[in-house]
């Protein structure tokens, strides 16, 4: 995709984006300690969700209601800081959209799966089973569930569907950290390569996040000491340990590889035969 003619946003908006539970929330932290950078994580949730979902399932709709609420948030962060930065997994699926309203800049920040996938595991995700007469419509929604967690959750297409179904918990959520790595790297594909970045959660040393912040049209300020004193907080992290994946049984750890491999090696993670 081409860049647009220049506009008012040009090289003063960014967004980080990726499965979740993958330092978006660390990242927006980190960020909100600049004094040049109006930081936010995962705001507007319910209409970034519901773009999500209409996106992941091909469902035409006018993004524009999507855009101009974001566009009111951005212009808010603008009139006092001089970037505006949205960490959010939620907007994963609209980088065109944003793009062509912001030709903002884009992060990609990706955790070890085997890591990203436990700790969604303890959370809950996809243990209750999706109600479904005919997978090659998407679902619809039933009274009760929470609308961003039925909105934000990727669910396969057709007869793929089937198959996750019959799934473990853990070989579920190795399909969909796949499904959100490779969908937005496919948007990346689209979009002009100087405006994307692959970061991987392991690699964001100190060093690393000022490149970072650079990419993304800030200078850093944050000294050494302040960015290891807030990584060793562990932002986000959940009141409950997750299950590790020597803890896993024999099934879950073949599905987790199965659906994970090609694509963690892609992303530097592999082989993975080696789990501890």
């Amino acid at each position: 995709m081409a860049l647009n003619a220049p506009n008012e946003f040009a090289g003063r908006v960014g967004f980080c984006v990726g499965t979740g539970r993958c330092g978006t929330t660390y990242l927006s932290q980190l960020a909100g300690l600049e004094p040049q950078v109006a930081a936010s994580h995962e705001r507007l949730r319910l209409a970034a969700t519901f773009h999500m979902y209409c996106k992941w399932h091909g469902i035409n709709v006018d993004a524009e209601g999507f855009l101009i609420d974001r566009e009111a948030a951005v212009r808010q962060d603008l009139s006092q800081h001089r970037f505006s930065l949205e960490c959010s997994a939620l907007l994963s699926h609209s980088l065109e959209q944003l793009f062509e309203r912001f030709q903002a800049r884009f992060v990609l920040l990706v955790r070890h799966p085997a890591d990203t996938v436990a700790s969604f595991a303890v959370r809950g995700w996809y243990l209750q089973p999706t109600v479904r007469h005919d997978p090659s419509l998407p679902p619809s929604y039933r009274e009760g569930e929470e609308p961003r967690h039925f909105f934000g959750r990727n669910i396969p297409h057709g007869a793929e569907f089937e198959r996750w179904s019959k799934l473990t918990q853990i070989g579920r959520i190795a399909w969909f950290w796949q499904a959100r790595n490779r969908a937005i790297l496919d948007q990346f594909q689209r979009l002009p390569a100087d405006h994307c970045r692959i970061e991987r959660l392991e690699d964001l040393n100190f060093d690393r996040y000022r490149q970072l912040a650079e990419f993304l049209g800030w200078q850093s300020q944050l000294d050494a000491a302040t960015f290891d004193e807030l990584a060793r907080t562990r932002p986000n992290a959940g009141p409950n340990a997750p299950r590790k994946p020597h803890e896993w049984n024999a099934t879950e750890r073949a599905e987790f590889l199965a659906e994970v491999g090609p694509l963690a090696e892609v992303l530097g993670y592999g082989p993975l035969n080696g789990l501890e």
